[in-house]
């Protein structure tokens, strides 16, 4: 390293790139949601100009969601969307850890609050997706309509190492939390 320059970290870099990460979850959300209506809303795919784009439910086949009627399309919509409300909840309050970290606040008790919600409703939203398609296969072999639909459950390495990393966020934020009492604890005896 040359002696000139400073072994620090830029907080400014960090400022801009929390900035960046906070637009690039909006973005996520939104097309989250816009896959989601998308999905229970369209009949078929959608051609733009020679390609076909096809949006279904995680499960279901083009054919599938086709024939089915407004109860089974409403269930599907109600069994699905306490995991998209978790991920909408996780990633509002990991915006607002962002904010935090932009304006200064790394440590304080609201940030801290903020990131261990964000784990937790992501892990929340990550077992919720997980239990959606069977249940919604169950509630529309309850239903009916003639069609059998098997239940199966998929989780994919992608998903355990999403929750692996909710995880250990969960453990940084404990990591944060004690070194903030530490820090208070310090505080007192000078």
């Amino acid at each position: 390293m040359n002696e000139n320059q400073s072994s620090s970290f830029d907080l400014g870099q960090l400022f801009r790139l929390c900035h960046v990460i906070r637009w690039l979850l909006f973005v996520f959300l939104t097309v989250q949601i816009a896959f989601f209506i998308l999905s229970w809303a369209m009949a078929g795919p959608v051609s733009l100009g020679p390609l076909q784009l096809h949006i279904n439910p995680d499960g279901m086949t083009d054919n599938a969601v086709e024939r089915l009627g407004n109860v089974q399309r409403l269930v599907g919509i109600l069994v699905g969307a306490p995991g998209l409300l978790a991920l909408t909840h996780g990633i509002r309050h990991l915006s607002a850890t962002l904010s935090a970290f932009q304006a200064g606040q790394i440590f304080a008790m609201k940030t801290i609050g903020h990131l261990r919600t964000a784990a937790g409703a992501t892990i929340a939203a990550v077992v919720l997706f997980n239990l959606e398609t069977p249940l919604r296969n169950l509630l529309f072999g309850w239903i009916g309509g003639g069609e059998s639909h098997a239940i199966a459950m998929d989780i994919t390495s992608h998903e355990l190492l999403l929750l692996l990393v909710c995880s250990m966020f969960y453990l940084v934020v404990g990591v944060m939390h004690e070194g903030r009492r530490l820090s208070e604890e310090n505080e007192g005896f000078v």
